[in-house]
């Protein structure tokens, strides 16, 4: 009991000391939060913290983990801004981690041997939660846009099929679907808009709209389509009503796909439902042979 309590102690000095440290020396990287919203990021004059973690060699970003922050960043963000917002994701989590080590260390320190368990426990989980709220949200943001996308991706490109097939351009035909309704996919057809207006071509545009999309079969269909333009407009059509055609099928297969899903997950509480019936109807059919 006495090693483990000497443990925490040496613990919290140690992140005490790192806490104290970082937040001297941050002060060199005020210039990186002043201008961020205290609304939607809490406690940003803190992030000072990480960002001078982050500076040093031991808790610097790098490796798989720095490149997959960068690609989520750089599919929210745009590519301006994105090694900015990845860092500033990673400065997160080590602020709140730093915090929460040197608060919940120093509390498992004073407490008994069940105490000090207890605590390192929940700072453990309120460690995960900062990871998940910092550094995992993003991935999970790219991951939810993605799946809208595609749920919506079978009903664009028939309407986009339509359009093209009643004589209008792909210009045309994409700038009015794009303001044809609300959601995450027609967002960034509107963006795609926006960058055509501000001068890039329609095939650059269009190309920038599957990358920002992460989707594999988006991809696939604005590659399609950058091809059949050089193709020419008959081309195009006959590519439109394949995709499709394709895209309906595969949308009823993944339906039900997830109706089967949804089907085996009532399983359990059926089950528990009807031994439930069970249970009542045995305990009254014995009280009333005992009556």
């Amino acid at each position: 009991m006495l090693v483990l309590k000497l443990l925490f102690l040496i613990l919290a000095t140690i992140c005490l000391f790192l806490l104290i440290l970082s937040l001297a020396k941050g002060k060199a990287f005020v210039a990186m939060v002043e201008n961020l919203d205290s609304e939607m990021y809490f406690m940003k004059d803190w992030y000072t913290i990480g960002f001078y973690l982050n500076s040093t060699k031991l808790f610097r970003l790098r490796g798989k983990l720095e490149s997959d922050m960068k690609t989520q960043a750089k599919l929210v963000f745009g590519n301006v801004y994105y090694e900015y917002y990845a860092t500033l994701a990673w400065a997160q989590f080590l602020t709140f981690a730093l915090v929460i080590c040197s608060v919940g260390l120093t509390a498992a320190s004073l407490a008994g041997l069940e105490g000090g368990v207890f605590f390192l426990v929940v700072t453990g989980f309120a460690v995960a939660i900062a990871w998940y709220m910092c550094v995992a949200k993003m991935k999970e943001t790219v991951t939810t846009r993605r799946e809208a996308c595609e749920e919506e991706f079978p009903n664009m490109v028939s309407k986009l099929c339509l359009l093209i097939n009643s004589g209008m351009t792909l210009h045309e035909a994409w700038v009015y679907v794009s303001y044809s309704k609300e959601g995450m996919l027609y967002d960034m057809m509107r963006s795609s808009c926006q960058d055509m207006n501000n001068g890039d071509s329609d095939r650059d545009a269009i190309y920038k709209f599957g990358i920002l999309t992460d989707s594999s079969d988006i991809k696939k269909f604005t590659g399609n389509i950058i091809s059949s333009i050089e193709k020419g407009p008959k081309e195009l059509s006959n590519m439109l009503m394949a995709q499709t055609t394709e895209l309906w099928a595969h949308k009823r297969q993944v339906s039900l796909q997830k109706g089967e899903i949804a089907a085996g997950k009532l399983i359990v509480p059926l089950g528990i439902t009807f031994a439930g019936i069970i249970l009542i109807v045995v305990s009254g059919a014995m009280q009333s042979m005992q009556f």
